[in-house]
């Protein structure tokens, strides 16, 4: 069709003004909507990130309890052991079960208590040790004491300080010892005053006025192991670790080597055994050398890594109608790397696992 002169074209040919949008606002649109997408990116991240955090926090939380779960059972079942088996003069000898049954790496059938250490349930270590084999912090008066101060390199000097001051820590009265520091010492120091009691845990030590400028880090972490709050009598060359048996017997280690291979097959009885063995005689009250484990027993677990151990100590009372063990006392120690190795070393033997059922083997294989 023809328009005439003067015609305009119909609303079919051209849009309305209403629906045609300048250059700047569909600019603007286009800003708007990048600028929502790059916000819910941003949240999206910020909500994975969130997820992902939960998720390992849940993880950690699942692993720890586990970790805890193991520990419990390793102690539970090693309490057990200990209860119902029979001992000789260094080891638990143990029951095996069926042999299917068994883990696949068989030992020799024997527990030691001499601080060996042996896999537990799940990820857990653990070890026992007689405490007639090792020192005693409440008793600073005792060669034993100050031998393994000056073994692990705290001077001479310093190791006789450190008996004075830790005997007036312990006694009940305010008297001064010889080298020793009292009340008035730990006040001038803005330290808090001595105990006047026993010591509850080796780390107690470190309050004693002085002993923690005596002893280096490393000393100390070779000291721990090797003490124990209990107040023992008696020295049991069966179960006493490598490194404390150096220290009395004023030697090194090499020279105590036949004696832990000695006691490997017969009990150490007296001093002239420690003698022929070692060539040394050492300066103790031959009744005061015990040939056979006492039932204050130390456990201790860890796993691969860790920074602490926890320490159990125990009594086993067969005799007493309410439990066959008592506990003593439960604390948290330092565990050094290598601690693990260093124990074995010292307790001559190598790691290895309890041929019994009830304790499944991470090393087994």
């Amino acid at each position: 069709m023809r328009l005439s002169a003067g015609m305009r074209p119909s609303a079919r040919t051209r849009p309305p003004a209403s629906r045609r949008l300048p250059s700047r606002a569909a600019g603007f649109v286009l800003a708007a909507t990048l600028w929502a997408l790059a916000a819910l990116a941003i949240l999206a991240s910020y909500v994975d990130g969130v997820v992902a955090a939960e998720v390992e926090r849940a993880r950690l939380a699942r692993a720890a309890l586990q970790l805890e779960l193991d520990q419990r059972a390793t102690e539970a079942t090693l309490l057990f052991l200990l209860a119902t088996e029979r001992r000789n003069h260094r080891a638990v000898l143990l029951t095996v079960g069926d042999a299917a049954a068994a883990p696949a790496r068989q030992a020799s059938g024997q527990l030691g208590i001499a601080g060996q250490a042996y896999a537990g349930f799940g990820d857990v270590t653990f070890s026992v040790q007689d405490e007639s084999g090792l020192v005693s912090v409440n008793l600073p008066g005792e060669p034993a004491f100050a031998a393994l101060l000056r073994r692990v390199g705290v001077p001479r000097p310093d190791a006789a300080r450190a008996v004075a001051r830790l005997r007036d820590y312990i006694d009940v009265d305010d008297a001064l010892s010889l080298g020793g520091a009292e009340r008035f010492d730990y006040a001038r120091r803005g330290l808090a005053p001595p105990k006047n009691h026993q010591l509850a845990a080796p780390l107690e030590l470190r309050r004693v006025l002085g002993l923690d400028e005596a002893v280096a880090a490393e000393q100390w972490r070779r000291l721990l192991p090797l003490l124990t709050p209990r107040v023992t009598v008696g020295y049991n060359f069966n179960t006493m670790r490598a490194e404390a048996m150096a220290a009395l017997l004023g030697v090194d280690e090499a020279a105590v080597a036949p004696l832990l291979a000695a006691r490997a097959e017969r009990p150490i009885v007296g001093l002239a055994d420690v003698q022929a063995l070692t060539g040394v005689l050492p300066a103790l009250d031959p009744e005061l050398v015990v040939p056979v484990p006492s039932n204050a027993l130390r456990l201790a677990f860890w796993r691969h890594g860790a920074a602490s151990r926890t320490v159990v100590g125990i009594t086993l009372t067969p005799a007493a109608q309410a439990a066959p063990w008592r506990k003593e006392y439960r604390y948290s120690e330092p565990l050094a790397e290598g601690q693990l190795v260093a124990g074995q070393a010292a307790a001559g033997v190598d790691p290895e696992v309890p041929a019994t059922p009830l304790l499944r083997s991470a090393w087994a294989g």
